[in-house]
């Protein structure tokens, strides 16, 4: 009885571990065929990489997929932004079919993913960017890209790219600017007879999913919109089809905000404090009033080096402008005072020396006759002959000490030539000119209300105007439902 069930056991045993040895056999894949299939594959005989698949006949149909790792730079002075992002390309060849071979494999074998340096011996497309800068390949650690070859000869690519591309923008809305930024691809050398390209992995594939955005940052900008379309370039040496991948970027102004225009409205502010300076402290006040201009000289060159030298007039410069116009005002406004000032000071003192000059023309209220013969003269009135002495004649017990001295007054001639006081008339008031209606303490306490009145005005409607022609801009952007949001 020990002997059979022993027999039994072991029979048992034999077969469980040659069902394993099977089993580890079968998930073992040659790869020694495998490489034997690749070099088949490729054979120079019956594959040659310088003809694209179907020669002659309908052209390649290329797709293109692109996922956008980041915007990691966008340049006003270069006009140009760079995209790091992957680039997968798909295509069928029909010489790279393996599916119906017989790879004397026990296990079938979908796709074969293969080293990039396999790609050089296939044909590729030439794909290209038509307003590239400058791009690169990433190789650390390796060449970051790979190859997947379909059973039925359909390849598979991708690679990983840093591509600066042109953008040409519109500054006049800076820095409340949007721009609109776009990546071209095309086949730098197969016409439309031989390469078509399409957006998706496939061409049932809708053309907005063939492009996906990473969640990143951007300093100065935020990305907000995309869109993809296919177009055709033409050009002296054929047609070619060309995919557009387009990005809306906005201008984030935090960093303006803080670096020029609060800067530049306290630049404007402190040149008012001279109209609280005293009107003699020239010091005080030309010091005040050069500082701030040389101040806002400094910020818009400054600002400017950082920007392209454009030909048109920038949002920013007309309120940098403006700040400019009203501390070289408030100087200005200074030198008419100070001039105004001087004036009145040298009409006061023309005036007082005049003063000082002028004498008086008095002459007694009594004269002595020139009859008198001796000492004891005597004095005769001026109403006895007013013709001849006009003066009263000085009695002889007059204490003439205690007469006053009058002024000689203005004498009239009637019908009769006899002479006469003229009438007193009141004196005609002079007109007050320009310089007596505007005086310089006018001036200054205009100045304390209107420049702030007129700055502040300023502010409400160019930031209105401003933010009206940002909104506006982007409306129309929008009008277009084909342009999708960036998450």
């Amino acid at each position: 009885m020990a002997r059979p069930f022993t027999l039994i056991v072991l029979l048992s045993a034999h077969l469980c571990l040659h069902v394993v040895v099977t089993q580890d056999e079968d998930s073992h894949i040659n790869t020694q065929l495998l490489s034997s299939v690749l070099d088949r594959l490729t054979n120079r005989t019956t594959y040659d990489k310088r003809l694209r698949p179907r020669y002659g006949e309908k052209p390649v149909d290329v797709g293109i997929t692109i996922h956008v790792s980041s915007i990691s730079a966008v340049s006003e002075v270069d006009m140009d932004f760079t995209l790091d992002f992957y680039m997968r390309q798909t295509w069928q060849d029909p010489r790279l079919a393996f599916g119906s071979l017989d790879l004397g494999l026990s296990k079938e074998i979908d796709s074969l993913t293969v080293g990039v340096d396999y790609l050089d011996r296939l044909w590729k497309p030439d794909t290209f960017f038509p307003n590239e800068k400058k791009s690169f390949f990433h190789l650390a650690t390796t060449h970051n890209s790979f190859l997947r070859i379909e059973g039925d000869g359909t390849v598979y690519t991708s690679q990983r790219l840093t591509v600066t591309a042109t953008c040409p923008m519109d500054l006049k809305l800076f820095p409340m600017d949007s721009q609109h930024c776009k990546l071209e691809i095309e086949s730098y050398g197969y016409e439309t007879k031989d390469i078509d390209y399409y957006w998706g992995k496939k061409r049932t594939d809708l053309e907005i999913t063939a492009v996906k955005f990473d969640t990143f940052q951007l300093p100065q900008f935020q990305p907000t919109l995309y869109f993809v379309n296919t177009t055709k370039a033409e050009t002296s040496s054929g047609k070619y089809v060309r995919l557009a991948l387009e990005v809306i970027l906005v201008r984030n102004m935090g960093f303006y905000t803080m670096n020029i225009v609060i800067p530049s409205i306290l630049i404007v502010t402190i040149s008012w404090v001279s109209f609280w300076l005293n009107r003699e402290a020239s010091p005080a006040r030309v010091g005040l009033g050069v500082t701030t201009v040389l101040t806002m000289t400094t910020l818009i060159t400054t600002t400017n080096n950082s920007m392209p030298k454009v030909s048109y007039v920038k949002g920013l410069d007309v309120f940098l402008n403006f700040c400019f116009v009203m501390v070289f005002a408030s100087l200005l406004e200074y030198a008419i005072v100070s001039y105004m000032n001087k004036r009145l000071v040298l009409r006061r003192e023309k005036r007082r020396k005049a003063a000082e000059q002028q004498q008086r023309n008095e002459m007694p209220m009594f004269n002595a006759s020139p009859k008198a013969a001796n000492n004891n003269a005597d004095l005769y009135f001026a109403g006895h002959n007013s013709s001849m002495n006009p003066l009263m004649e000085i009695p002889e017990n007059c204490d003439c000490r205690t007469i006053p001295m009058m002024q000689h007054p203005r004498l009239v001639t009637d019908g009769a030539h006899t002479l006469w006081p003229a009438p007193f008339a009141r004196p005609k008031k002079a007109s007050k000119t320009c310089c007596q209606r505007w005086t310089p303490a006018k001036i200054d306490k205009l100045s304390r209300y209107g420049f702030p009145l007129s700055f502040s005005i300023f502010n409400i409607v160019y930031w209105l105007y401003m933010k009206y022609l940002s909104l506006n801009s982007s409306d129309k952007i929008q009008e277009n439902d084909k342009w999708q949001q960036i998450h």
